[in-house]
């Protein structure tokens, strides 16, 4: 959001450098003064750190069938097992509710859901709706009606007092565990895009504001006649290809659309629909809409979903609920199994069928929601290759915007993005279970010292024992965070903590 070396801030650059008042000696002074280090340096981050961010490309999902069917995926015998040993559960807990209680399914978990529907529905609208205030925000950035030196302020005001009016209004409205818990993760997903939004345009911005700048110091240093030639060259080299990427980031990757005829309110009505939580001007699209394919995972989503709520009524809540009578390593044996099959099936409902419908209704094309996560052999893979669109929101605007503008270690940078990433998701066990227990949150923090012991030699070179850890630790988490004591978390958090 801030800047770097931006013209209005910059100690070197503290002049306007309009092209009204650009001038050779002016420019030469202050090249003089900056000893070309700035031309370096801003050069230097933006290519180095630019390798680093995910672009959009057009690209399957691995594990759609489609993929599964069109590249001959070897595995797809064990995807088909797993669906149907999928369907004989759910018959086999049909039958056991069926002889219990006189129905197939015990409706009660469905209903609890369901209660306050229509008025948790005007609510998420209404939230829709308040995010579309970012728009006018950059248009008077970009008109100058409001400076670039507060646009950075302005912004994160903007974003506090609208996410802190979410979370009150969550609150006041007393809503059950999982009404609550599915408003604050999307309040979430709109703050991600929103400040995506700021943070991505007021850089455009800015770099419409420094073109001229670039145009007069390449100017300058192709009339320079005194000095070192090579090293001339080597800066002029350094001012064309930045100028190039500035240009070239100015414009959209699929039609060409200039920054900043962006700038409208049908074109945030298309990102906010898109399944992404980083703005670009452009997206690659696909050529036609597949009713079929997007019937499909509409129904998929669906079923998956009564699905869990079957797992999670018939094999996790009964033994919550009579946790405190069990031993602890007993009920943790008992929801290791039903967790991890509502933790992959909650990943399923996800990425694959609610994230490739709305990718199939916008025609985007880039469908890598995710990558091979299952085969990673440290934490630190698993957060890169689980959840891409929060994974690429993360790196843009936490890890190597906190580098740049505030100057952080890259070691300084992970640490603040995995705090920043663990209090989002304790916040929304603490607006589902209704208490702050920060169990949760030191759970996601001690995967920092896996992480690093993860980055040792021995370890590293062992991948196949870097995945067995990787998924006892990932059996045992949830199952352990569900099966602590009522006296310290409550029983619907454990819940919350598979669904949501």
């Amino acid at each position: 959001m801030n800047e770097p070396h931006d013209q209005e801030t910059d100690p070197v650059f503290s002049k306007s450098l309009d092209a009204s008042n650009l001038n050779a000696s002016s420019i030469e002074n202050n090249l003089k003064k900056a000893g070309r280090k700035r031309i370096q340096l801003r050069h230097h981050f933006h290519h180095k750190n630019s390798r680093k961010v995910g672009k959009f490309i057009p690209r399957p999902s691995m594990l759609d069938f489609g993929t599964i069917d069109r590249e001959q995926n070897p595995m797809r015998g064990f995807i088909v097992l797993f669906w149907v040993s999928m369907g004989w559960y759910t018959v086999s807990t049909a039958w056991q509710t069926f002889v219990r209680t006189g129905s197939p399914f015990d409706m009660s978990l469905a209903i609890q859901m369901s209660e306050r529907g229509i008025e948790l529905a005007i609510s998420d609208l209404l939230m829709i709706i308040s995010c579309f205030m970012v728009v006018p925000l950059v248009k008077l950035v970009q008109h100058k009606i409001l400076p670039m030196t507060a646009a950075p302020l302005m912004s994160w005001i903007w974003l506090g007092l609208w996410f802190s009016t979410a979370v009150l209004w969550a609150l006041y409205n007393n809503w059950g565990w999982t009404q609550s818990g599915a408003f604050t993760i999307h309040c979430i997903a709109m703050l991600m895009k929103q400040a995506s939004y700021l943070m991505s345009n007021m850089n455009l911005i800015w770099k419409t504001k420094e073109l001229p700048q670039l145009q007069a110091e390449i100017d300058l240093l192709r009339a320079e006649q005194e000095g070192d030639s090579k090293q001339r060259q080597e800066q002029l080299e350094l001012l064309l290809a930045e100028q190039i990427q500035f240009k070239t980031d100015l414009k959209g990757k699929v039609t060409g659309l200039e920054f900043p005829r962006n700038l409208t309110f049908l074109n945030f009505v298309d990102y906010m629909v898109i399944p992404t939580l980083v703005y670009e001007i452009e997206y690659p699209r696909t050529k036609a809409f597949r009713p079929i394919y997007f019937l499909e995972k509409v129904l998929g989503t669906f079923g998956i979903f009564l699905l869990l709520v079957n797992i999670v009524g018939h094999s996790i809540i009964p033994i919550l609920e009579k946790s405190a009578e069990m031993h602890f390593i007993t009920c943790i044996m008992r929801l290791l199994v039903p967790f991890m099959i509502c933790f992959i099936l909650l990943f399923q409902i996800i990425f694959d069928c609610v994230c490739n419908a709305f990718a199939e209704l916008t025609y985007f094309a880039d469908r890598q929601f995710y990558e091979d996560w299952w085969n990673s052999t440290s934490f630190e893979e698993y957060a890169r290759k689980w959840n891409k669109p929060v994974h690429e929101f993360l790196l843009r605007h936490i890890y190597l915007e906190s580098i740049r503008s505030y100057n952080l270690s890259p070691q300084s940078a992970t640490l603040l993005t995995f705090f920043l990433s663990s209090v989002f998701h304790e916040l929304v066990m603490a607006l589902t279970g209704k208490r702050l227990r920060p169990w949760l949150f030191l759970l996601q923090m001690f995967q920092i010292p896996l992480i690093y012991a993860a980055r040792i030699a021995w370890v590293r070179e062992r991948k196949t024992l870097g995945n067995v850890a990787f998924w006892c630790e990932m059996l045992i988490g949830p199952p352990l965070l569900g099966a602590m004591p009522g006296s310290i978390i409550c029983i619907f958090e454990g819940s919350c903590f598979v669904l949501l």
